[in-house]
């Protein structure tokens, strides 16, 4: 499997994509401390690191602000169940787009969580993970079903390997699911 230092040109614009940013020159997705560079004005950078420490430093020396933080998984699709075993009363809708895929579940017919995947080159990136307040208590049932969902659909579109960023919550629930594995943070900064 290749690292996600070697893949970030390749899951680093799929993330941007699923996260609906429209133009790469708005943001910089970089790995530290290789290639952090200069950030302009009112843009973004995101270092991708193992020693968060390290590049905060770089960080406050550079003038920059810290935006966010979230946590780099990573899972090959051998290794994950994706199957989708759905909690009762709830469905499943999966919505091809033009920049990713979606899916939503509904509970008694009303939208209590989503996701999104873009598949580019061998990977997945599953990002936009989310479940509503009204899904509270389901989190991790839900979430299980989005990813069985979108990582399948990221396999049969030929994907061996899933990314996905999340919140530090959400990464420990997945971290203690077989198959995935906190590889890196990603901190977030603007100018």
């Amino acid at each position: 499997m290749t690292s996600w230092r070697d893949s970030l040109n390749i899951w680093g614009p799929a993330w941007a994509a699923i996260r609906d940013v429209e133009d790469p020159a708005a943001e910089q997705i970089l790995a530290w401390p290789v290639g952090a560079g200069a950030i302009a004005a009112g843009s973004a950078m995101h270092l991708v690191t193992e020693d968060a420490a390290a590049a905060r430093e770089f960080a406050a020396a550079a003038r920059l602000t810290e935006t966010g933080a979230a946590v780099l998984l990573c899972a090959p699709t051998d290794d994950l169940d994706l199957v989708p075993h759905m909690p009762p009363e709830t469905n499943l809708a999966e919505v091809p787009l033009e920049n990713y895929d979606a899916v939503e579940v509904a509970l008694f017919d009303r939208p209590v969580a989503g996701g999104r995947v873009k598949v580019a080159d061998g990977l997945a990136v599953l990002g936009a993970l989310h479940v509503d307040p009204e899904g509270a208590g389901m989190e991790a049932e839900l979430e299980s079903v989005m990813i069985a969902s979108l990582g399948e659909e990221a396999f049969l579109h030929g994907a061996d390997v899933l990314y996905l960023v999340a919140a530090s919550a959400q990464a420990a629930r997945l971290a203690a699911v077989e198959g995935w594995t906190q590889v890196a943070e990603v901190l977030s900064f603007k100018k």
